[in-house]
């Protein structure tokens, strides 16, 4: 079997959280809300105001201009409304939207939201505003080109969500050099030629006299489930008994069990015992848009295999969205949140420049976020594999963060490059930013930044209370809050289907990190039956102490050779460990690569949620 490498990736105080889902919870009722799809009562009621109140922030600064689109395909949005909406005003709502040929899909309670469709020109017309197509950040997007507007008398809208049409959220997976397996087999310490099994177990004799590094190693051949528990340094027996993991992502792989059996009981590691992980597909899978699914099978195995290595014992739940849109992604996350089968943490590896979501989309995410923090669920979400966003990589444009992780009722996940010795203690960490030079001679490869973990400064949040004491210069909330693995150097070998056959990969990215830091507060959440929502604030309370690694620059880099039959010119390469490539860079203390470290042992499972 072939072994290959890539990586995969979007408040005040806690009692905001249950203030807010209170107010959400005590209105929005009514028997109207039974029926959805049925017959609007009351039509009469159908607004007749002449003037009209605009939403401000319903369309995004870029779209202004753009080539206005004339197709009439069908749509769905978000309405968000006021929490305090009554049951007279929502039949007015309805009949309103009924008479501009819009439909109720779906009514969301807790977050007193409606989910409507109808025709791209209906929308149009009945908020009017038009809608433009345009290029923007590497992406093809449809958005309104004008914020749209309602009837002054429809007091109870707020803000609509979802109506910017692109593919925002794609997973993260630019390719790192292919690896031959010899075996087949993912935990051998002679999987191929030029990788290592453990830091320093090979190193090239080319490794050129210009480049002198402290810690020197061939890239690793990826890490397996025990070596992932070792980088959290968790006991043996806190294996999240009792808690239940959910992850939500595009679209859904009905081999993930399988796969994920095969492969732990190759290596010797726990398997899924029957009904521990249940997955929800998505009901209308649109294949045309986000890669389709084949794209995001990756990703999904990563996600449910790195959750069950460092939780063997819990219960895992995947959540399929039909799409990459925000609509979709957001409204799969309330799925999860008011299952029955309350989980305990949410994982969310995806994300893109939090530009491209528009105050309706935030405002919708960051509702969903307040109910999961009301039912005490903790949500993780990734940063991103692009760093800054700056020109240096391969995007254009200024610097940026990563949405969903940018909001401040989710905790955001950076990344870190890890060495482990053959007894699985750490030898070199660092934050995961990385610099790529040609091995023959040590220069730099243009651009210099190849990958690296999201962060930065939110242009849309404040800070929030728990990141003042940083002295960060600005006043935007920070990002990222802690991390764990993600350089696909030392990264997470996965047993999931490429190229239509089923083989091991190693894999990184903050979409490897964000799952590993779910599980570890879902084991933490089992070791003592605490109960806490958004852990962000808990994570701060033990900045310092020894239940957070802080991780800072180390003098390091690995070696790989690319197979000739790449068509590479130049088939070694080197990756330097955090060198600055763009403007993140790991320090002493919270950092915009690391956050605050990583959740570690005994001693983070004993503190978290201590301090109330």
């Amino acid at each position: 079997m072939r072994l290959k490498r890539s990586f995969a990736g979007g408040v005040a105080c806690i009692a905001v959280l249950a203030s807010l889902s209170a107010a959400q919870g005590s209105a929005f009722g009514g028997s109207t809300l039974n029926d959805p799809k049925g017959p609007v009562p009351y039509a009469r009621q159908v607004s007749t105001s002449s003037t009209r109140r605009t939403l401000s922030g319903t369309a995004p600064e870029w779209s202004r201009q753009g080539t206005q689109v004339h197709d009439d395909r069908s749509i769905t949005a978000t309405l968000i409304l006021r929490e305090d909406t009554s049951s007279s005003q929502l039949t007015s709502l309805r009949a309103w939207l009924s008479s501009q040929g819009l439909t109720v899909d779906r009514i969301h309670q807790n977050i007193s939201a409606l989910g409507i469709s109808g025709q791209r020109s209906a929308v149009a017309q009945a908020f009017d505003t038009t809608f433009v197509q345009r290029r923007h950040e590497g992406r093809q997007a449809v958005a309104p080109s004008r914020d749209l507007s309602v009837p002054a008398d429809l007091s109870m809208v707020q803000s609509v969500a979802g109506l910017v049409d692109t593919d925002a959220a794609l997973p993260a997976t630019t390719a790192s050099p292919a690896q031959r397996s010899t075996q087949g087999n993912a935990a051998s310490t002679q999987v191929s030629d030029d990788c290592a099994a453990y830091w320093g177990e090979k190193l090239s004799s080319q490794w050129p006299t210009s480049v002198n590094v402290t810690y020197r190693s061939n890239a690793l051949c990826g890490y397996g489930p025990e070596q992932l528990r070792a980088i959290h340094e968790l006991p043996a027996s806190a294996t999240g008994k009792g808690s239940r993991i959910a992850i939500v992502a595009a679209y859904d792989d009905a081999t993930v069990e399988a796969n994920t059996n095969t492969y732990f009981a190759k290596v010797g590691a726990q398997t899924f015992r029957s009904g521990q992980y249940t997955h929800h597909a998505p009901d209308s899978p649109d294949e045309s848009r986000c890669g389709g699914s084949a794209a995001w099978t990756t990703e999904q195995h990563l996600d449910v295999q790195a959750a069950h290595a460092i939780a063997p014992d819990a219960d895992i739940e995947y959540w399929g969205a039909n799409d990459c849109s925000t609509n979709s992604l957001y409204l799969r996350i309330l799925d999860a949140v008011e299952s029955p089968s309350t989980p305990d943490v949410i994982s969310l590896s995806f994300g893109a420049q939090e530009e491209l979501d528009t105050d309706g989309d935030r405002a919708l995410l960051n509702r969903v976020l307040v109910e999961a923090g009301s039912r005490d669920i903790s949500v993780f979400a990734s940063t991103g594999n692009d760093g800054d966003y700056t020109n240096a990589g391969d995007h254009q444009g200024e610097a940026d963060v990563a949405s969903p992780a940018s909001s401040p009722y989710v905790t955001a996940v950076g990344g870190t490059s890890t060495g482990l010795n053959a007894d699985n203690t750490i030898e070199v960490e660092s934050g995961w930013e990385t610099q790529t030079r040609f091995a023959r001679n040590g220069a730099i490869i243009p651009p210099g930044f190849i990958y690296g973990a999201g962060g930065g400064e939110s242009k849309y949040y404040t800070r929030p209370t728990w990141q003042k004491s940083l002295s960060k210069s600005g006043n935007g909330r920070l990002l990222p809050d802690v991390s764990s693995l993600a350089d696909p150097n030392t990264g997470f070998t996965v047993y999931s289907p490429s190229d239509g056959t089923v083989e091991y990969e190693a894999h990184g990215g903050t979409s490897l990190a964000t799952p590993m830091v779910a599980a570890t507060v879902a084991v933490a959440k089992a070791s003592s039956g605490v109960k806490v929502g958004l852990a962000t604030p808990y994570l701060y309370s033990m900045a310092g102490s020894q239940a957070i690694r802080d991780v800072r620059p180390a003098s390091a880099a690995t070696w790989y050779r690319r197979g000739a039959d790449t068509g590479q010119l130049w088939l070694e390469t080197l990756y330097m460990w955090d060198v600055k490539p763009q403007s993140l860079q790991s320090s002493e203390g919270w950092d915009p690569v690391t956050g605050l470290g990583v959740p570690t042992g005994a001693a983070f499972l004993k503190q978290f949620g201590a301090q109330r």
